[in-house]
């Protein structure tokens, strides 16, 4: 036996009309969409057998929700028992039929409303039948839905058609914020169009400065008295949304319109006693989870929708980044600094942002560190290895290079040769003189024995004469072998390419230094040589033994500062502690010199600091 068969008969009311008709004629009759899903409701009821409780809930498209709107019977019991089964259809988007353990042979049944594969209602029913029948209800229900679809469906095209609409005239009223001119001359059109579009008495808008409100335009008041009474009551009213962090509306009476609790605001109300207003509203202007500014709107009597913080909410987000650009743009440079320098404290001493806390604690600890923690310092020059003892191997008279020997870089032993000056006529005039002195030997002799005592005399002279010029001449061979005074290195010199080149007395051929004594030069930047002082220790590396460091002690400052690539730097002279076997003279490094400890901020930015002193020094009058 089927569900229709066991139906009772129909119900009437006092005048004797069937219940089902008055629900067909209230269905048919119904202007609104809530009149209409009542009486569907009504119209399901009816005819299912057993039903105890429905409702049929909508999606609330504020905050995406599923909430009432119709439920049968009117004075229906709690219907949160549906909640688990309504929940389950959410999911599985899908009829769901679920026995109630408790009571023995009820059944809760819910069934989702589809639009285009879409949720956008369910359909939710208790009922006292057999398990056999649950079919047959499932099947009323499921025709009766196809009503419910198309009224849904239709208000999902009402809702399209008025968010485009809304974003058209959202965008229109934005606009008014980027025209030209001044932020407060902005603003007043801004307030002025959104008086139109509310259809409101009059619109203000506040900003924020100090975590205060101030107010900046009134509606069709391009002046206004900055102290008066309905001013400072604009200003705490905006006040009181902004600590609120949200939409307020006071309004004379409760509409039906709102879906927001009903609450009192002390600054609200009075500000609707101030200017006479039946209905206020305040929406403040969000930056992230900030308030830059606020709007508040003031009607005559008709009370402020939900459809009105819907387009308040898309506006806000719009116009408060504008806002804050112009208002950013307008502020001088001091003054943008100090906000962004309040901005910075706030967030580092304030509640959240927990990454700027950790990382204003990162930089304190590196600050602490840098000023408090001292390392060693050093003054780093350019060096130069010497030998301690340099002898120059000079030209002993003019003449021309005859041999060479050896070169730069060559060793050399005590007396070995180095070079040859070109002898040939010191031999020849060798010989000539030692002839004209046999002559006079010759001479002096026939005159001992003539007894002839005057040319004695003038022949001895003679005699004598050219035996000074023989030694002379003999001496000047002897130095025309160039040797080594010592055993070293030729540090510079080299005749091999200029054999026969004339040389002059006195000029230098050859350098040679010791092998085994050194001295270092360091030439340090006259910005540094404040700092190094005689006995300080240091480390120094060659280029070309770069792996071999080698520590050395300053012996001596010289005061005297030579100019070297443009810029002045000091000689000073140091002695190695123990050197490299294959350090030579002449090579090249770096040379650092610990002068002390100092704070590594120091380190970083005395160079800085110098500069600094010495261009306000030069600058300044």
């Amino acid at each position: 036996m089927s569900a229709k068969e066991n139906l009772p008969p129909p119900a009437e009311n006092n005048e004797g009309v069937p219940l089902e008709l008055l629900a067909w004629d209230a269905f048919v009759s119904a202007k609104t969409a809530e009149g209409r899903c009542h009486a569907w409701l009504a119209l399901v009821c009816g005819k299912i057998r057993g039903a105890r409780a429905a409702a049929v809930l909508i999606e609330n498209t504020l905050d995406h929700t599923f909430v009432p709107m119709a439920v049968w019977p009117k004075a229906s019991p709690d219907l949160g028992r549906l909640g688990p089964v309504v929940e389950a259809t959410l999911r599985d988007r899908r009829g769901i039929v679920k026995p109630v353990a408790e009571s023995p042979g009820t059944t809760q049944i819910a069934y989702p409303l589809m639009v285009d594969d879409y949720v956008a209602g369910v359909v939710a029913l208790e009922a006292v039948c057999p398990e056999n029948e649950v079919g047959e209800v499932l099947r009323e229900i499921h025709w009766g839905s196809a009503w419910l679809a198309n009224l849904l469906a239709g208000r999902e095209l009402s809702d399209a058609i008025q968010a485009r609409e809304r974003v058209g005239s959202v965008l229109e009223t934005t606009a008014v914020a980027l025209r030209h001119g001044k932020l407060r001359q902005a603003l007043f059109e801004v307030a002025n169009t959104l008086r139109q579009r509310f259809a409101c008495t009059r619109v203000a808008i506040g900003l924020v400065s100090a975590a205060t409100v101030k107010l900046l335009t009134l509606s069709e008041a391009a002046v206004f008295e900055k102290h008066a009474l309905l001013v400072k009551a604009y200003e705490q009213a905006m006040e009181e949304a902004y600590d609120e962090g949200g939409a307020v509306r006071s309004t004379a009476e409760a509409s039906v319109e709102t879906t927001a609790e009903t609450r009192s605001w002390p600054k609200h109300e009075a500000l609707r006693s101030a200017s006479g207003a039946g209905a206020a509203l305040s929406f403040p202007l969000m930056m992230g989870a900030q308030a830059i500014g606020v709007l508040t709107l003031e009607r005559e009597a008709k009370p402020f929708s939900d459809d009105d913080l819907v387009w308040l909410d898309a506006f806000g987000a719009l116009v408060a980044p504008i806002i804050e650009q112009r208002q950013a743009a307008e502020r001088g440079a001091f003054r943008r600094l100090g906000r962004d320098a309040r901005q910075v404290l706030e967030k580092i001493f304030g509640p959240r942002h927990l990454t700027w806390k950790a990382g204003a604690a990162t930089v304190l600890l590196l600050c602490a560190i840098l000023i408090l923690v001292p390392i060693s310092y050093r003054v780093s020059a350019r060096t130069v290895i010497e030998g301690e003892i340099q002898r120059v191997v000079a030209a002993p008279f003019e003449g021309f290079v005859g041999a060479a020997y050896v070169r730069a870089g060559d060793t050399v032993k005590a007396g070995q040769p180095l070079a040859q000056l070109d002898d040939r006529e010191l031999r020849i005039e060798e010989a000539k003189w030692s002839s004209e002195r046999d002559q006079y030997d010759n001479r002096l002799r026939e005159a001992m024995a003539n007894h002839d005592l005057t040319a004695m005399q003038v022949v001895g002279a003679q005699l004598r004469q050219s035996a000074a010029q023989l030694a002379l001449v003999t001496e000047k061979i002897a130095r025309a072998h160039l040797c080594a005074p010592f055993e070293g290195i030729v540090v510079s010199g080299d005749l091999s390419q200029q054999i026969g080149a004339p040389v002059e007395t006195g000029k230098k051929l050859f350098e040679v230094a010791p092998l085994q004594s050194y001295r270092i030069i360091l030439q340090v930047d006259e910005r540094e040589i404040r700092h190094v002082q005689m006995g300080q220790a240091g480390r120094l590396v060659m280029t070309g033994i770069a792996g071999e460091p080698m520590d050395f002690k300053v012996a001596k400052v010289t005061p005297v500062a030579t100019a070297q690539e443009g810029r002045n730097f000091f000689r000073v002279e140091a002695a190695l502690a123990e050197a490299s076997p294959r350090l030579r003279p002449g090579m090249e490094g770096i040379g650092k010199i610990e002068v002390g400890g100092r704070s590594l901020w120091w380190v970083l930015t005395h160079s800085f600091t110098d500069w600094l002193i010495l261009s306000l020094w030069t600058w300044l009058p």
